[in-house]
């Protein structure tokens, strides 16, 4: 096996595929593993409970190899570029709209990168004559995606915990291949492209410490991202408490989101680029569409009319068939609908609108009491605001046949 001829035509292969990026590293331990283990004992994770198991597994990929498949010698760290264009300021400050994350304005990408990684590794299978399968992985298996691909040369680590390619900026999707193959070049990452107009200088790597110090700044005195986060979630540069991040409470939490949070989440309901909007590396890049059809923006799903979805025509908020129709493919279905209409409610309630109130008492009737709260929630924002009568006479209302003490009590507090 000729490993430079091998890699080329995998870089060739994969561009055909529709990846962005391709690099290769050597499988070794994690560079930041202490870091995370550490992040995970301080209680960092908060209900993403996945990421505490296979820790091994996240320090030592090789361990993801199963007897009697050969063990693991490379990891195939691939991207793809997801940035479309900026979302107009108009409609991004509209209190009206709810804002979504520019990576769930097309269809699931999870579902649209897995198949083609199969196709990448049965390509290599066909290279080199393996017939063990690889691994493949779109960031829902226990590897470090972020270390691998600064390890690999994809981009570095950024203040702001993103991947960061300069000329391409952090608008990145990330999977890996493990492979039995050693094609990883003296035992270290190597970048490699499989498009044109890419810089071809090389990439200098921060993810070179073991320690529980951060990587080596590659952002040199920009704090843009950490000064223009709304909620405070970083703890400091390249540490992220999710606890305090909108992306983690609109995406991952179930549970309710902290009341002196809910007021700086404005109006973003899926999701939040704030700390990639500011970055220096993603401005003024070119609008393009992404290689893979199913990345393609959708108008409905990057910032609609908060009350479109209370409509008796497509309740896509109320009901759960509605929903599902809606949302298909999308990634959006990861937070539920539960958990979409108790982000509505919350940006109702930053908006402040009595044109609101006839959603919030239909989400008043939820089932769900983490609903009900963040509907009271919004209800009371609302009375504060304008001291509309119909906000009180709701409240009193609900709270004479509420029976959950825990809606109760935030009735009472929007009272």
């Amino acid at each position: 096996m000729d490993k430079t001829m091998v890699r080329q035509a995998i870089v060739r292969k994969a561009a055909e595929l529709g990846f962005d990026l391709c690099g290769f590293a050597a499988v070794a331990e994690a560079p930041h593993a202490d870091f995370f283990d550490a992040w995970l004992d301080a209680g960092r994770a908060g209900e993403m409970h996945y990421l505490a198991r296979n820790r091994e597994k996240r320090r030592h990929p090789a361990r993801l190899a199963e007897a009697p498949d050969p063990p693991f010698q490379t990891l195939i760290v691939l991207g793809i570029d997801y940035h479309q264009f900026d979302l107009p300021a108009e409609i991004r400050n509209d209190p009206g709209r709810g804002v979504i994350a520019a990576y769930a304005w097309g269809d699931d990408y999870h579902e649209i990168i897995r198949p083609l990684l199969y196709e990448l590794d049965a390509f290599i299978r066909a290279q080199t004559g393996r017939t063990h399968l690889g691994k493949c992985l779109v960031d829902t298996g226990p590897v470090l995606e972020r270390d691998w691909a600064a390890v690999a040369g994809l981009g570095f680590t950024g203040k702001n915990c993103c991947t960061i390619r300069p000329g391409r900026g952090s608008w990145l999707l990330l999977a890996v291949i493990l492979v039995p193959e050693a094609l990883a070049e003296g035992g270290k990452g190597d970048k490699e492209t499989g498009r044109q107009g890419d810089s071809q200088s090389p990439i200098s790597n921060p993810l070179n410490s073991r320690s529980l110090n951060p990587p080596t700044p590659t952002c040199g005195r920009c704090t843009r991202c950490l000064n223009a986060c709304p909620t405070d979630a970083f703890v400091d540069a390249y540490h992220l408490d999710p606890q305090r991040c909108i992306a983690y409470w609109t995406i991952e939490a179930r549970g309710v989101i902290p009341r002196e949070l809910r007021p700086r989440f404005g109006n973003r309901i899926f999701g939040c680029d704030i700390c990639q909007e500011v970055c220096p590396y993603n401005r003024r890049l070119l609008g393009r569409k992404p290689t893979l059809p199913g990345l393609h923006a959708q108008y409905s799903r990057m910032a609609p009319p908060l009350l479109e979805g209370f409509d008796a025509a497509h309740p896509y908020w109320l009901d759960q068939a509605a929903f599902s129709e809606h949302f298909a493919r999308s990634p959006i279905k990861r937070a539920r609908r539960s958990g979409m209409l108790r982000n509505v409610c919350v940006a109702l309630g930053n908006w402040g609108d009595p044109a609101a109130l006839a959603a919030l008492a239909l989400a008043l009737a939820e089932a769900d009491p983490v609903v009900r709260i963040h509907a009271a929630w919004a209800v009371g924002r609302i009375l504060a605001k304008t001291r509309h009568a119909q906000a009180a006479a709701l409240l009193t209302a609900h709270l004479a046949r509420e029976d959950d003490a825990r809606v109760r009590e935030e009735v009472h507090w929007a009272l």
